[in-house]
C-alpha cells in the first residue's frame, strides 16, 4: 500500500467526514503511472506493501498534511507507516499506521503455486495525475477466491478538497465455490480503532436473507469491524454494481452513534431517542421496513431534540432507522443503525423494533399429523381470545419467519384450528407458522415455527432380509404400507439398477409380491419396490436397491475332512457329510498345492479333481511330502453345480524305503545277538531300543547287543537323509505358562518333525493339543495336529511327545500349544530373552525364528514350550521289532552250529494269491503297505495266502518265525 507522511499531528475526528454513494459514474482506468505488483518479472502478488510514494501535493486527511503514502495489495492504503503484510482488517487493526483508506480490505492476491492462473491481468498500479492521486487494482481477488473472483476498482485521492473516492468497476463474485474471504471492509480509519469519533465504516448483509440491496444501498458500520457481503454463495444479489462510487468530504460534525432504548413502540408507531454529538444542533431521521433497500425521511425533520416520534407506522411491521446530525450547513454521515435496547446493531432480521400488531390474538400448540407424501393436517391452540375471522397459515421449505406481509399460503374460518395441507412435495421437511385473522385487516403475529416431513415413496421392504440368501425361487416379497400411496412399481433384474427380470411392473395398492414363475436356482437378485400416488408419479431413481440370492438346487456338502490315518505318500481320502438332499449323480473333489478356492468356472481335469457317489474319495497320484489342499462340492442334475466347501488340507507322507528283511536271534543267558536287517541300495538300517522316540542305537546291517538276561525286542528301520536337533535343550526356566502359544519356524527343506520335549507342569494327567500350522495367513491355519497325554507335576519331567508332522519347504510355519485338559496347568517357557536369542538353526534344514503368543501371529522373544526338537530329512520307514531271544535250552559246553535255508514266497508279481515255500516254522504273516502300515495278519498260516482284497501295488510279506527271526520280502500285487 502507499504509505503517506505526517505532519506533526494526528488524523483525528476521521468519522466527522461527510460521506455520500452514487451509481452510473464513468470508471476510468489507468494505464501510466507506476505498477506495484507484481513486482520484477513475478506473475503474481499476494500479501505485498509497497514502500514509501511521494505525492506530488499535500493530502489533507484528518486535519494533517499526508506527504506519502502506501499501498497494500490487500485492497488498501494508509499513511504514516506501512501495514503489515498479512493485515487483512485495516479498519479494526491499528498497527504503526495513522490512517487507513479500504476499497476492499481483506486478504488479496493470487498464488505462485498454482499450475493455471486465473484469467485476467493482475495488477496493482498508481498514477499522480497532479490533481488526484489513484491507486488502482485490476482484475484483483481476494486469495481464497482468486479462481472465479475478479475485482476492479480505484482509491482516489483529490488534492484541492481533500475528498477521498472510491470506485468500482466491472466486479464479479466468487460464486458458489468458497464461502470464505466474503467479507471485505470498506471504509476510513485515523490514527485510532475509536468507533465514536475514528473511523467511518461501512456495512450491509443478507439481511433479511434474500435482500436485493446491493453495494449501493450500503449503510453506515456499526463498530470499526463492519464489512460488507460479497458472496455468490450467501446471497447472489449483493452485487457491486459498475460505476458505483462511495465519496468521503472532510466535515466538521461527527456522527450520531449512541442510543437509547426505542420506547412507545404502539401498533403505528415509536419514539427514538439519541446521544448528541458534538456540535449537532438538528437531526435527520430516516426509517424503512426491513427488507427495503430505501429510506422515508421522518416527516418532522429537521429534529431539534435528540429525539423523534415515528407515527402513522404499519402494524406488526419491522423498522429499521438511522439519524444524521446536523450544524447548520455541516452534515454528517448517517448512523448507523441501533437495536431496540439502543446498545448494538439493527442490521440484523429483529431490526430497531417491531410495531405492534392490531390483532393481539397469539397462536401457540402447533402440531402436524395424517402425514401422507403429498399431503399432512396442522393444527394449533386456539387463542384465548379467539381471533373473529380465523386463522391464516403459512407453509415454506425455508425455516426464515415469514414477513407480516407475506401471502399466506390459506386461512380458515373462525373456531377451526385445523388446516389440510396438500400438493406437497414427497420426502421434504416443510415449516409452517399460524397467525390470528381478527378482522381481515388486522393480522396476528406469526407464530413460532413447528415443521414436519412429508413421506416418501420408498416403502420399508421386510422381507426378504436384506443380501438374504436360501430364498425360495418363488420368493414372497412384502413391505410396510406408506399412508396416501396409490400403489406400488417393482423393479427386479440380475444386476443392480437391471430391470432384466421385471420392469416396473405397476402392483396397484397392495403390500406383498409373490413371484409367479419360478427364478433361476442360486441366482442374486436385486431390486426395488417405489410407490406413487394420484399426483406424483413413481420417480425415475428407484428406491434403495436390495438383492436375495435364491437356493441352490444343488446344496454344498459340509465338514470336509483328510483323516490323517488314509494320507500316504502319494495320496489321501477325503471325507464329508451330506446334504439334507443327496445329489444326483455324487460329488467333486478339487485338490491344489495352493490355498485359492475354486470358483465355478474352475476347469475340473484328471490332475486335480475326482469325483465320488459316497460320502469320501481316494485321492492319488500326488507328490510326497507336499502340502494339498482339498474342496468338494454337490454334483446335481445336468450342470448344476454346489457351491464349493472347503477347504482342509493335509500333508504327504514322505516315501520311505524298505526293510527287506530283519532276523532276530537266540543266544544263551549272559551272551550277546547280533541281529540283521537288509533294506534297498541308498537307504540306511537304524536300530532302536524302543517303537518310538528314543536315539539310535546303531546303524548297520546288523547290531550286536550287550550281554543278555532275558529276551528283548529291538526295533529296526530303514532310512535315507539324516537326524538332527534343533531348539533349545533344556529348561532352565522353572515358570509355566497356560495360553495359546508356540514358536516360529522356517523348513529350508522339507522334513519329518519326529517329536519334541515339554515340561509339563500341573498335577497329574491330562491331554495336550499341539498343531502345525499355517502362520503367513491371519488367522493361522492349522496343517496338523494331534492330541497327545501328558502328566503334569509341581517338578516337571522332560518328557518326548511324538508328533511325526510332515512339513513342506516354506516359511512362517508355527508349531503352537492350542489346548489343554485334566490336571495338566500348563507347559515351562523361558520368559523374555535371558535365555538366549532367535533365530535357533538346524543348517540347511530349519530355522526356529521367533516366539509367538496371545494375539493372531505376533512375534515373541520369550521361548515357548518345545524343547529340543527331533527332525529327521529325507524320510524313514515304519521300526518293525526284531527280538534277540535268551534261552538255556541246547546251551552245550562247546560250540554248535547250525543253518537254515531262508523261506520263498512266490508268484511274485501275484494276483490274487501268494505261496510260502515251507511253512512249517513260520508262526505268524504280517502284510504291510509301503509306509509300514499293517493290512493284514495270518495267525498259523498255511502255505497259501488270499489276498485279493488288497489294492495293486507293493507290499512288504513279514514272514514271523517261530524261533524269534523275521523275514522280509517284497512282493507287488498286480
Amino acid at each position: 500500500m502507499l504509505a503517506l507522511g505526517i505532519g506533526v499531528s494526528a488524523q483525528t475526528n476521521i468519522a466527522n467526514y461527510a460521506f455520500s454513494k452514487s451509481t452510473g459514474n464513468t470508471y476510468t482506468p489507468i494505464t501510466g503511472g507506476t505498477k506495484l505488483f507484481p513486482t520484477g518479472t513475478n506473475t503474481t502478488y499476494d500479501n505485498e506493501v509497497s514502500s514509501a510514494i511521494t505525492l506530488s501535493s499535500p493530502f489533507t486527511f484528518g486535519g494533517v498534511a499526508m506527504t506519502t503514502c502506501y499501498v497494500s495489495a490487500n485492497g488498501y492504503i494508509t499513511f504514516g507507516a506501512a501495514p503489515t503484510g498479512t493485515n487483512y482488517t485495516p479498519m479494526s487493526t491499528l498497527g504503526s499506521t495513522t490512517g487507513a483508506i479500504a476499497a476492499f480490505g481483506q486478504d488479496g492476491g493470487f498464488s505462485s503455486a498454482d499450475t493455471t492462473q486465473p484469467p485476467g491481468n493482475h495488477e496493482v498500479r498508481y498514477e499522480d495525475l497532479g490533481t488526484e492521486f489513484v491507486v488502482q487494482w485490476q482484475d484483483h481477488a481476494n486469495y481464497h477466491n482468486r479462481a472465479t473472483e475478479n475485482l476492479n476498482f480505484q482509491i482516489r485521492l483529490v488534492y484541492a478538497t481533500g475528498q477521498i473516492n472510491i470506485i468500482y468497476g466491472s466486479c464479479t463474485d466468487p460464486g458458489t465455490v468458497s464461502t470464505s474471504g466474503t467479507s471485505p471492509q470498506v471504509g476510513i480509519r485515523g490514527n485510532s480503532t475509536t468507533y465514536a469519533t475514528n473511523v467511518s465504516s461501512l456495512m450491509n448483509g443478507n439481511i433479511p436473507a434474500g435482500t436485493t440491496c446491493d453495494w449501493s444501498k450500503v449503510v453506515t458500520g456499526s463498530a470499526n469491524s463492519s464489512s460488507l457481503l460479497f458472496s455468490g454463495t450467501t446471497n447472489v444479489n449483493v452485487k457491486i454494481p459498475a460505476g458505483l462510487k462511495y465519496s468521503w468530504t472532510p466535515g466538521t460534525q461527527l456522527p450520531v452513534r449512541t442510543f437509547a432504548a426505542t420506547t412507545a413502540v404502539t401498533n403505528s408507531g415509536a419514539t427514538l431517542s439519541w446521544t448528541a454529538p458534538t456540535g449537532a444542533t438538528t437531526y435527520n431521521v430516516q426509517y424503512r421496513i426491513i427488507g427495503n433497500c430505501d429510506w422515508t425521511n421522518f416527516s418532522g425533520n429537521p429534529v431539534s431534540a435528540t429525539t423523534a416520534s415515528l407515527a402513522g407506522l404499519d402494524q406488526n411491521t419491522t423498522y429499521q432507522v438511522q439519524v444524521q446530525a446536523l450544524n447548520g450547513t455541516a452534515q454528517s454521515m448517517y448512523s448507523h443503525i441501533p437495536n431496540l435496547a439502543g446498545s448494538g446493531s439493527g442490521y440484523v432480521a429483529a431490526g430497531t423494533f417491531t410495531t405492534v400488531a392490531n390483532c393481539a390474538s397469539t397462536v401457540t400448540g402447533l402440531a402436524s399429523s395424517a402425514l401422507t407424501p403429498n399431503t399432512a393436517t396442522i393444527s394449533w391452540t386456539a387463542s384465548t381470545a379467539p381471533p373473529a375471522n380465523g386463522y391464516e397459515y403459512y407453509y415454506n421449505t425455508s425455516s426464515t419467519t415469514p414477513a407480516n406481509n407475506v401471502t399466506p399460503s390459506g386461512s380458515t374460518a373462525a373456531g377451526v384450528i385445523t388446516a389440510n395441507l396438500s400438493g406437497l412435495a414427497p420426502s421434504t421437511q416443510y415449516y409452517y407458522w399460524v397467525r390470528a385473522n381478527c378482522n381481515g385487516t388486522d393480522k396476528g403475529v406469526w407464530s413460532s415455527s413447528a415443521n414436519f416431513t412429508t413421506l416418501g415413496l420408498c416403502p420399508t421392504v421386510t422381507a426378504p432380509a436384506a443380501s438374504a440368501t436360501g430364498q425360495s425361487i418363488t420368493p414372497t416379497i412384502t413391505w410396510t404400507a406408506i399412508n396416501g400411496v396409490t400403489g406400488y412399481k417393482l423393479r427386479v433384474g440380475t444386476t443392480s439398477g437391471g430391470t432384466d427380470v421385471i420392469n416396473d411392473l405397476d402392483l396397484g395398492n397392495v403390500a406383498t409380491y409373490t413371484f409367479p414363475s419360478a427364478l433361476n436356482y442360486f441366482t442374486t437378485y436385486y431390486y426395488s419396490v417405489t410407490g406413487y400416488t394420484a399426483t406424483t408419479a413413481a420417480p425415475a431413481t428407484p428406491c434403495t436397491i436390495r438383492s436375495f440370492t435364491t437356493i441352490a438346487s444343488c446344496i454344498e456338502p459340509t465338514a470336509l475332512t483328510v483323516a490323517t490315518a488314509s494320507v500316504t505318500p502319494s495320496g489321501a481320502t477325503a471325507s464329508w457329510t451330506a446334504p439334507s438332499t443327496a445329489p444326483a449323480t455324487g460329488y467333486e473333489v478339487y485338490y491344489s498345492t495352493l490355498n485359492t478356492a475354486p470358483t465355478s468356472s474352475t476347469v475340473l481335469n484328471s490332475t486335480n479333481s475326482t469325483t465320488s457317489t459316497t460320502t469320501s474319495a481316494p485321492i492319488s497320484g500326488l507328490l510326497p511330502s507336499t502340502i494339498y489342499y482339498v474342496w468338494v462340492r454337490s454334483s446335481c442334475v445336468g450342470t448344476d453345480r454346489s457351491v464349493w466347501t472347503g477347504s482342509t488340507s493335509f500333508v504327504t507322507l514322505c516315501q520311505p524305503p524298505v526293510v527287506l528283511s530283519a532276523t532276530g536271534a537266540t543266544v544263551c543267558p549272559g551272551t550277546t545277538a547280533t541281529l540283521s536287517a537288509t533294506t534297498g541300495t541308498g537307504a540306511t538300517i537304524n536300530w532302536y531300543d524302543s517303537s518310538t522316540g528314543s536315539t539310535v542305537l546303531a546303524t548297520g546291517n546288523s547290531y550286536t547287543t550287550p550281554a543278555l538276561a532275558t529276551t528283548t525286542n529291538y526295533w529296526v528301520s530303514a532310512a535315507t537323509g539324516t537326524n538332527g536337533s534343533v531348539g533349545f535343550a533344556n529348561a532352565v526356566s522353572t515358570s509355566n505358562y497356560t495360553l495359546e502359544a508356540g514358536l516360529f519356524f522356517n523348513a529350508l527343506v522339507g522334513f519329518t518333525l519326529e517329536g519334541v520335549y515339554v515340561y509339563p507342569t500341573g498335577t497329574g494327567a491330562g491331554t495336550v493339543t499341539i498343531a502345525l500350522q499355517d502362520g503367513s495367513v491371519s488367522p493361522a491355519t492349522t496343517i496338523q495336529s494331534i492330541t497327545v497325554n501328558l502328566t503334569g507335576s509341581a517338578t516337571p519331567v522332560k518328557t518326548f511327545v511324538p508328533l511325526n508332522f510332515i512339513v513342506a519347504p516354506g516359511s512362517s510355519y508355527k508349531l503352537m500349544m492350542m489346548t489343554k485338559t485334566g490336571s495338566v496347568t500348563g507347559l515351562i517357557r523361558e520368559s523374555g530373552s535371558s535365555w538366549g536369542s532367535y533365530p535357533l538353526t538346524l543348517p540347511g534344514v530349519v530355522s526356529i525364528t521367533n516366539g509367538n503368543c496371545c494375539s493372531g501371529n505376533t512375534t515373541s522373544t520369550s521361548y515357548y514350550y518345545f524343547y529340543d526338537w527331533k527332525v529327521r530329512t529325507g524320510c524313514e520307514s515304519a521300526r518293525q521289532m526284531v527280538t534277540a531271544t535268551v534261552s538255556s535250552s541246547g546251551c552245550l559246553g562247546t560250540s554248535e552250529t547250525s543253518g537254515k535255508e531262508e523261506v520263498k514266497v512266490y508268484p511274485n508279481p501275484f494276483k490274487d494269491v501268494l505261496n510260502i515255500s515251507d511253512v512249517k516254522n513260520v508262526k505268524s504273516v504280517s502284510v504291510m503297505d509301503i509306509a509300514g502300515r499293517l493290512v493284514k495278519t495270518f495267525e498259523n498260516p498255511n502255505s497259501t495266502l488270499h489276498l485279493g482284497e488288497l489294492n495293486s501295488g507293493m507290499y512288504l510279506v513279514v514272514l514271523n518265525m517261530k524261533d524269534g527271526s523275521k523275514q522280509t520280502i517284497k512282493a507287488i500285487k498286480k
